[in-house]
């Protein structure tokens, strides 16, 4: 969830602040991400201000910002349009390969499957 008093570059900044590493690098990255998922034009609105899909794309953003050893990603392109899911998962992978990070995504959108490196279906709870 995003937080509502923060803007979309201050929810990716915000990790790392507490963290207490943020620095010039941190906020180039941001800003870097904030580009990547095509928020630019929103970096300062809130999250009231946002779209579903923005909002989406935000937390997408913020979750990449920390370069996690494993993301897990549930229906990341839930409010999302073709193009921008395409876009949305077109980050992840680049991201997940980059950076060597593990990602585990559950959706139900059979055509974003084709940028998994490996599908598992899984059907009456188990997976095959």
């Amino acid at each position: 969830n995003l937080l509502a008093s923060l803007t979309v570059r201050e929810q990716l900044l915000l990790p790392l602040h507490i963290d207490g590493r943020l620095d010039a690098a941190a906020r180039s990255r941001a800003d870097e991400l904030v580009e990547a998922v095509g928020l630019t034009h929103r970096a300062g609105s809130r999250p009231h201000q946002l779209s579903g899909g923005e909002r989406q794309r935000a937390g997408l953003a913020r979750a990449l910002m920390t370069s996690p050893a494993v993301l897990l990603v549930d229906e990341p392109t839930s409010a999302l349009d073709r193009v921008r899911s395409a876009e949305a998962v077109q980050l992840i992978a680049e991201q997940t390969h980059k950076h060597g990070t593990a990602t585990i995504m559950v959706t139900h959108d059979t055509a974003i499957m084709d940028a998994a490196d490996r599908v598992h279906e899984m059907v009456d709870g188990r997976l095959s």
